[in-house]
Formats: C-alpha cells, sequence, structure tokens
C-alpha cells in the first residue's frame, strides 16, 4: 500500500509540473529551450526526485516575474507614445492624458516628417495639416513682451464672434439743485454710442527644409515660431498708427482730429494741440506739452502714459522750464523704473510718427480707457509637410481687433500752426 500511494506521488508531482510549464508556455512566459527539461521529466517519472521537481518550479517562476516586468516597461513605453500623441489610454480606463506638448515635441514633429497624424484642421482630406496648438501661449507672451500696443491696452479674449459691441454714454443727464417745493423740469438724456470692435486675422508662413529640419542641431521650429511672434508685433504697432481699416484695425493717425475741445468736439474726433511751428516745438516747446498733460482731463489723467518713439523722446528729453529744470526724467535702470515725462511714464512705440511738419508724434492718454481691444484665445500653428515637399510650411495666424473706443480719453500734439 505504501509503496502504491509513493508511486502515485512520484508520478503526479511530475505531471502536475509538465502542466505548469504547458501552461507558462501558452502564454508566452516559458521559452521553447524549457520545453526540453519538460521531455526529460516526462522520460524520466520512475527515477525524479521532489527535490528537482522544486528547482524547476523556482526557475519556472523567475522566467515567470522577468516576462511580467517586461510587459509592464512595454506598457508603460506604448502609454508614453500615446501620451505624445495625444491619444486615449490603450491600457486601462478610457480617459484622456493630460499632458502638454512642448515645442521640442513640434521640431521631433518635423523631424519624423509629420508621421502623427491625430489632429486635422484648415484642409481636405488630403491636405494632412497637422494642428498644434499648444504652442499658443508661448506665441501670445512674445507678442505681448515686444508690444507697445499691448502694454497699453488690455485685450478681452472673446470664445465666439467676430464682434466685440459695449454702449458708452457721451453726454451727462445734467442733475440740478432745486428747493423742497419747485418744480422738477425734465433734465437732460445722456446721448450713448455703440462702439463696435471687430476682429481681423494676422498669419506668417515660414518654411523649412526637411533636411535642414532633420540634420540641424538648433531648433529651427522654435525660430521660425519666435520669428512669426516678433512678425505680429510689428504688424500690430503699425496698424495701432496707420491702418486703414480695410482687414485690419484703424489706426491713431488716420483718426481725425481737431483744436476744439470736447465739449464741441465730434465723438471720435481727438483733440490735437499744437506746437504753434510746423515741423518743430516752436517758441515755447514747455508750453505745448504742459497744454496736453492739462487738456486731458483729470480723471484719464491719473492712469495716462506718454507714447512717442526714441528720436522724439531724445528732444523731449532737452525741453527745460524756464528755471532750467527738465521735464523729462530718464528713471532707474536697475529697479526698472520707467522715464517720465512731467510726472507720468512714456512707452516707447518705434512706429510711432516722427517730428515732421504737421505730425502728430507725442500722445497723452488712459489708453485702457481710449481703445478696446479683443482676441480669440491663443494663437494657432499648422504644418504642412505634403504639398511643397521636401520643404514643410510653419502656418501661424491668429485673430486679434482693436480700435479708438473714447475720443476724449486721448489727446496728441501735433507740429502744426493751427
Amino acid at each position: 500500500m505504501f509503496k502504491k500511494q509513493l508511486l502515485n506521488s512520484r508520478v503526479l508531482m511530475p505531471l502536475f509540473a509538465i502542466f505548469a510549464v504547458f501552461i507558462l508556455s501558452s502564454l508566452g512566459i516559458v521559452e521553447a529551450q524549457d520545453m526540453t527539461t519538460t521531455g526529460m521529466l516526462l522520460a524520466g517519472v520512475g527515477n525524479i526526485d521532489v527535490a528537482h521537481i522544486n528547482d524547476l518550479l523556482v526557475k519556472q517562476g523567475d522566467a515567470f516575474e522577468k516576462r511580467m516586468k517586461q510587459i509592464d516597461r512595454l506598457d508603460k513605453e506604448v502609454a508614453e507614445l500615446s501620451i505624445k500623441a495625444n491619444r486615449k489610454r490603450i491600457f486601462g480606463g478610457s480617459g484622456s492624458y493630460d499632458h502638454e506638448e512642448s515645442k521640442s515635441d513640434l521640431a521631433t514633429l518635423i523631424r519624423s516628417r509629420g508621421e502623427v497624424k491625430g489632429m486635422f484642421s484648415g484642409s481636405g482630406p488630403d491636405g494632412g495639416w497637422t494642428v498644434a496648438p499648444v504652442l499658443a501661449d508661448g506665441i501670445g507672451s512674445i507678442v505681448r513682451d515686444a508690444s507697445a500696443l499691448r502694454e497699453l491696452v488690455t485685450f478681452i479674449p472673446i470664445e465666439s464672434g467676430d464682434t466685440y459691441e459695449e454702449v458708452i454714454s457721451v453726454t451727462p443727464v445734467g442733475a440740478k439743485w432745486v428747493g423742497e417745493t419747485e418744480a422738477r423740469p425734465k433734465t437732460a438724456t445722456p446721448k450713448l454710442v455703440k462702439v463696435v470692435t471687430n476682429l481681423h486675422e494676422e498669419y506668417a508662413e515660414p518654411v523649412i527644409s526637411q533636411r535642414l529640419a532633420d540634420d540641424s542641431g538648433t531648433a529651427m521650429v522654435d525660430f521660425l515660431v519666435n520669428e512669426s511672434s516678433i512678425s505680429f508685433s510689428e504688424a500690430e504697432e503699425l496698424a495701432l498708427f496707420y491702418g486703414d481699416g480695410i482687414n485690419k484695425p484703424s489706426g491713431l493717425d488716420t483718426i481725425p482730429t481737431e483744436a476744439t475741445a470736447d465739449a464741441t468736439r465730434a465723438f471720435g474726433t481727438i483733440q490735437h494741440i499744437p506746437t504753434g511751428a510746423s515741423g518743430n516745438f516752436g517758441t515755447s516747446p514747455f508750453d505745448a506739452v504742459k497744454t496736453v498733460f492739462y487738456t486731458l482731463r483729470a480723471g484719464y489723467r491719473k492712469n495716462a502714459k506718454w507714447v512717442c518713439n526714441s528720436a522724439t523722446a531724445l528732444e523731449l528729453s532737452k525741453l527745460k522750464d524756464g528755471q532750467g529744470n527738465y521735464l523729462w526724467d530718464d528713471g532707474n535702470v536697475k529697479d526698472g523704473t520707467p522715464a517720465t515725462l512731467l510726472g507720468k511714464p512714456v512707452v516707447i512705440c518705434e512706429t510711432a510718427p516722427g517730428i515732421e511738419a504737421d505730425a502728430k508724434a507725442l500722445w497723452f492718454g488712459d489708453w485702457d480707457q481710449a481703445m478696446r481691444g479683443i482676441e480669440r484665445p491663443g494663437n494657432k500653428v499648422l504644418l504642412d509637410p505634403y504639398s511643397d515637399k521636401p520643404n514643410v510650411v510653419v502656418y501661424v495666424y491668429c485673430r486679434v481687433g482693436f480700435q479708438m473706443r473714447n475720443s476724449n480719453a486721448v489727446k496728441c500734439l501735433k507740429f502744426s500752426a493751427s
């Protein structure tokens, strides 16, 4: 009886081991050469001992653990690829990965010949435009740092539509004092004006060769994006003064001006103060600048800033009052204090008109009150590596708009006789 039980155990345990090996093999965990050991087990059922079986099972357990680590590593690699492609999770769950691609990811996209084709925009089925909106914030910050317009005016983001409308009261109600028993005649009704600011589109479309994108050690895509941002800045500043209103905003230099005061001047027309001489400050430059300063109402003067180009700023920095005191203060470069004129900050805008006959070369106002700026949040970047092979077209565009909102909130010095 004892011998029979021993025989059964010596037979059943190897068979159990063989069964385990086959299961592991079907899962891809046991290599083909391990089956040789299984065959030896089958051949030596009568002589194999328990220690040998235990040793075999330990080895198979180690192989199983090693293979599971390989599967985990593969899982992580696939997950990282899913993140870069901004696709849904492949393993576990249906949520998307929280990830923002960087500029270097865009450079990698170009070097890989645009093989990530998860998102398309602005073309037909064969267009192959790969959208990378992740660069929007970076471009926007560069434009704001470089543009004098963005330093002066706060832009309002709008999520939909092409216009921004607001109503402004341009005349007072006209309150009156009355006695206790006196009649109350009607007062004036304020006049309302609707100001409509339209969005306009600006773009840049630099081209880079595929070979340069592949072989260059420099982040060429970042370079092109930065160059596009500078172009946006320059286009905005040009439009600030010289925009003709055709597919772009109307600029300050194109808005009509008159020498009459706020009470008698038509709304939408800016007041100018003449220097008294064509193309120069005239005989009393100090008086002309002070007139601009005090003609602007005190409510606007509180937050007002001067705007001019560097050449005009140089001439202003030489002006003195009757006691020989400079009107200009260069500020402090170390602590970032800006230059001031009559105590108010000066913003240098190189595209502003220079001093010449009838030029409006110096501006002073509360710019947030004077102008309205709107924009669609974020600039867009589209890549086209197909239509102009072997080149890659980098198309960058944005939609912004600005215009005069309150013509009483800004004044200008006009270098003219009247």
